[in-house]
């Protein structure tokens, strides 16, 4: 069964999560202008609280797990040059050294 939420324009309205989006589409025309999360469209607020919802956003979470980049460690080392007779059996008759 599909939970039913807030409007963000209109606490009275309650509507399927499913619905919301065609919901806000419809009401965000009847209602003073609030601003859309960059992360979830859903979340609107007003512009002066925002920026301080942005930085906490539980989608900006699921976009974003982690806003470290990945340390990563290795040893880098040349690889190691192979002369032709090192690869080549001095056994075989087609045995040739141009090195």
């Amino acid at each position: 069964m599909d939970p039913f939420i807030s409007c963000p324009y209109n606490s009275a309205h309650r509507v399927p999560q499913s619905r919301i989006q065609a919901h806000i589409v419809r009401c965000q025309s009847k209602h003073p202008e609030l601003s859309p999360c960059p992360y979830n469209a859903t979340h609107r607020l007003p512009k002066s609280e925002l920026k301080c919802h942005v930085l906490s956003c539980p989608s900006r979470k699921e976009i974003f797990p982690d806003d470290k980049p990945l340390k990563v460690k290795a040893n880098i080392t040349a690889p190691k040059f192979l002369r032709h007779s090192d690869y080549l059996p001095e056994s075989d008759p087609n045995h040739e050294t141009w090195d």
